[in-house]
């Protein structure tokens, strides 16, 4: 990962994320529940910026996600999407990020999943755009454990479960603390 430090604009990186109690993001190659306010709080965070997002995150999603330049990181060969820059690692998906947020006057590049991504993400991201859904529920995705030692939560809102939010939630933003954060600004 050292490669990441030699980035020439050191672009801020956010994760974008919902979870459950017990860190689960997916099941099944899709959510494991149905949170309308989730989206549009996802929406509100990601629009007009990059987005860096796995295969099989993109393959769930099932397109590019409109008003956003969507950058897809995949191992395999020959493929190609209508909308999207492939990208075979992280460290080409930043470079490619950064190059799509300069020529946007965007300040920030987002992390759109899956596991995986979120796991080699994490330490260069400054910022988590946090819906923490309150239940525990059976997933085969897994988001890593945060070390509370190292982030700032501000809690944004309050979502109580209705007909069009399964569970009840918070939306917070998690600001690394400085002295947690490895990259120069």
């Amino acid at each position: 990962m050292g490669e990441l430090l030699e980035r020439q604009t050191n672009m801020p990186l956010a994760i974008v994320v919902a979870m459950g109690q017990n860190n689960v993001i997916g099941k099944g190659n899709g959510l494991p529940w149905r949170l309308s306010d989730d989206l549009k709080w996802f929406k509100q965070n990601t629009l007009g910026k990059p987005t860096i997002m796995g295969h099989n995150t993109y393959r769930s999603i099932g397109r590019a996600l409109p008003g956003r330049d969507n950058v897809v990181i995949t191992h395999q060969a020959d493929v190609a999407y209508k909308d999207v820059t492939i990208a075979h690692d992280l460290e080409d998906a930043i470079t490619i990020a950064e190059a799509f947020a300069l020529a946007r006057q965007v300040q920030e590049i987002c992390i759109i999943g899956g596991g995986e991504i979120y796991r080699q993400a994490l330490p260069l991201v400054k910022k988590i755009y946090l819906t923490r859904v309150a239940v525990e529920i059976d997933g085969d995705v897994f988001f890593p454990a945060l070390d509370p030692e190292q982030w700032e939560e501000e809690r944004v809102k309050d979502l109580k479960s209705d007909e069009k939010n399964d569970h009840d939630a918070i939306f917070s933003i998690l600001t690394r603390r400085p002295e947690h954060f490895d990259i120069a600004d």
